[in-house]
């Protein structure tokens, strides 16, 4: 089994680390690396394109077959390796990512658009996450090891996987898993003003408007595991009627 890893968080990342030599010291599994140098956090599906990008090959990463260090974008890196490296990959993980990405926060998610790539590239593909911010990745890592057979096992056509783990022991969440719709609004977004001369910095207050929904949003954080399914095509076929009597 050929395993692809890549991430918006950066090589240095102690998750993609981790999840890199737990899932090497499995039988019959390769696995394969190419993320950025550093982080890339909403970076969205962002492309390099007529751009050189660089791809460094690292000698030794955590029992990878091969592992690359780029200073391109989570989707450069996937779309570098299923295009260059001629390996046929059984599934790609994005992540896992040090912060959630779900409700309206997948729209801006790296990790997410390095999943996205996969998909478009005929990869099966998961965009993995673990709410909050710490170096603690084992929930998300041992969900991984524990349920690999199930993820190859869907049907990734136009689509693909998106899973928050939260930050808590997997012993206390590995058997509360939510297979839920992507919620709504995460952050209220303001620009405040940066020292230097018409300069800004976006920040953000957290806030949650489906809290009580059946959402990713709602179920992660009263402390389950949440699976998504995203759709690559995003077309609005209920509104297509709408749309043709406004224009035909």
């Amino acid at each position: 089994m050929n395993i692809l890893l890549t991430n918006d968080d950066g090589v240095e990342s102690r998750g993609l680390q981790l999840l890199c030599g737990t899932l090497s010291a499995m039988k019959d599994v390769d696995v394969y690396v190419v993320a950025p140098d550093s982080e890339r956090s909403a970076f969205s599906h962002a492309i390099n394109f007529h751009r050189e990008v660089g791809f460094l090959p690292l000698k030794r990463y955590f029992g990878a077959v091969m592992a690359f260090a780029s200073h391109g974008t989570p989707a450069d890196c996937v779309k570098f390796a299923v295009k260059n490296l001629n390996i046929p990959f059984d599934l790609v993980i994005s992540g896992p990512n040090n912060g959630e990405n779900y409700g309206h926060d997948i729209l801006y998610s790296g990790t997410v658009g390095a999943a996205e790539e996969a998909v478009l590239c005929g990869m099966r593909a998961v965009a993995l996450s673990r709410l909050g911010s710490s170096s603690d990745f084992s929930a998300c890592v041992g969900f991984i090891k524990d349920n690999l057979h199930k993820l190859l096992r869907f049907d990734y056509t136009q689509s693909l996987l998106n899973i928050n783990v939260p930050a808590l022991p997997y012993n206390e969440v590995k058997d509360k898993v939510k297979v839920t719709a992507q919620g709504g609004a995460l952050f209220d977004d303001y620009y405040q003003k940066a020292d230097a001369e018409h300069h800004w910095i976006l920040v953000g207050d957290k806030v949650f408007t489906d809290l009580d929904a059946d959402c990713d949003v709602a179920w992660a954080e009263k402390g389950y595991i949440t699976v998504t399914p995203l759709t690559i095509t995003q077309t609005d076929f209920d509104k297509m009627q709408k749309a043709k009597e406004l224009f035909e």
